[in-house]
């Protein structure tokens, strides 16, 4: 197993701030700005943060209770949403960055698992929160458009 120690400085930050940029970016690819989907969206994402504390890879599990003893909590974080495209774009670019970091740096199956993780989390706030697509009267999807191509991108930038 990869230890989260062996990482220091900017590599660690990397790291430990990717998951909460993926979560914006996820929170904001819908492109609307509803106060209750966000809270819908922040709250499902903190579950996820929470469950990455018992997660079956100890990278991971390491990642998350290491966000938990840090502070920094999906559901304390950044209260201001960024309804812009930059915060999508931001979340590709770390989120290529730190396992690119971790393929080079962390045994295969603790980088896999991260990216997995990062993936995970913004599938979960994806589909927190059904959306009318069309209009008022078109019917409800789970995931939107613009959550689906976010999705697709995170999948490519993270190599899977």
């Amino acid at each position: 197993m990869t230890e989260l120690s062996a990482f220091t400085g900017d590599d660690l930050d990397l790291i430990l701030d990717t998951p909460g940029v993926v979560m914006k970016g996820a929170i904001v690819a819908d492109g609307h700005k509803n106060a209750l989907a966000f809270l819908k969206e922040v709250t499902a994402g903190a579950k996820e943060f929470r469950a990455a504390q018992k997660h079956e890879n100890a990278f991971v599990k390491a990642v998350a209770t290491a966000l938990r003893e840090r502070g920094t909590d999906a559901e304390t974080d950044d209260r201001e949403l960024p309804f812009d495209d930059q915060a999508m774009t931001q979340a590709l670019k770390q989120a290529q960055a730190a396992t690119a970091l971790l393929r080079e740096r962390a045994e295969a199956p603790d980088a896999e698992a991260y990216g997995a993780w990062l993936l995970q989390i913004a599938t979960v706030i994806s589909e927190s929160v059904k959306t009318k697509e069309g209009g008022f009267f078109s019917k409800k999807v789970a995931v939107s458009e613009g959550e689906r191509v976010f999705l697709e991108h995170l999948a490519q930038a993270i190599g899977r």
